[in-house]
């Protein structure tokens, strides 16, 4: 069996290593989720000596798992997968519903999900309006104590992520204010009081948005949405509007889900 194909490496840019790493990991199936050492030999078209120093590293940092004289995968990989996919699924529930957001209101909305310290944007909905923010693109992120998703998620896992986000260091917006922990405390109260987040000006001068957290299954905020726009398209008593339908919007992408809010 001839070993699998190398994609063109390039020295200053790629780690060779990590590419023969992750070709041993694609060597498992589900019809075969354990192989021996030879077996990954002569399937992955490396040295034995590559081969065995590879799969004893893979399997110090737990992408491995090693029982008697075969390697299987471990839990570790189970669980990045399962966030690719929950990932992917979140994105296609929110899509349809975010574009409603944005054709009803006009205004730009975004998805973003926690990654540590920071809130990531996995989507982005321009409204039609001729003015678009471009510092929340998809892909990017920003700190999470700004910005209307990452506010809105902070406020509601606050005793997980706040720590995190102390962690980094002073809070201070790309606008150039300091926020203090108080103050940071106080604005993560108000949102979890009024069931949404505000931010207005924290990541770009003149621009403002509102957000609200989505829940899965299991009632847990996994993700948020947020509509963003220029501060007079935000200002009351419009607001009252908008933040009703962000709000509404992610209580329908959270039933996509599969969320059930509990009765009172």
């Amino acid at each position: 069996m001839t070993g699998p194909t190398w994609p063109t490496i390039d020295p200053k840019n790629h780690v060779a290593s990590v590419v023969k790493a992750i070709s041993l990991l694609e060597l498992f199936t589900s019809e075969q989720p354990e192989l021996n050492l030879a077996t990954l030999v002569e399937r992955g078209g490396l040295t034995r000596t590559t081969t065995h120093r590879l799969l004893a590293t893979l399997e110090l940092v737990g992408w491995l798992e090693r029982r008697g004289e075969n390697y299987r995968l471990s839990l570790r990989v189970f669980r990045l997968g399962s966030t690719a996919v929950g990932a992917m699924e979140l994105r296609h529930e929110a899509s349809h519903v975010m574009s409603e957001l944005a054709a009803k209101f006009g205004e730009d909305v975004y998805l973003v999900v926690p990654d540590g310290p920071r809130a990531v944007c996995l989507e982005r909905i321009e409204g039609r309006s001729p003015v678009h923010v471009m510092a929340l693109d998809v892909g990017k992120s920003l700190p999470l104590f700004i910005g209307g998703g990452g506010v809105a998620l902070l406020a509601e896992k606050e005793a997980e992520l706040l720590p995190l986000v102390l962690a980094e260091g002073e809070m201070i917006t790309p606008t150039g204010a300091r926020i203090t922990l108080e103050q940071m405390q106080d604005k993560l109260a108000q949102t979890r009081a009024r069931g949404y987040s505000i931010s207005m000006e924290d990541v770009t001068v003149g621009v403002g948005a509102l957000g609200s957290v989505v829940r899965d299954s299991r009632g847990t905020a996994v993700a948020a949405i947020s509509l963003g726009g220029l501060l007079h398209k935000l200002a009351p008593p419009r607001q009252d509007e908008l933040a009703a339908g962000v709000r509404a919007a992610a209580d329908e992408i959270s039933a996509r889900l599969g969320h059930r809010p509990s009765r009172p």
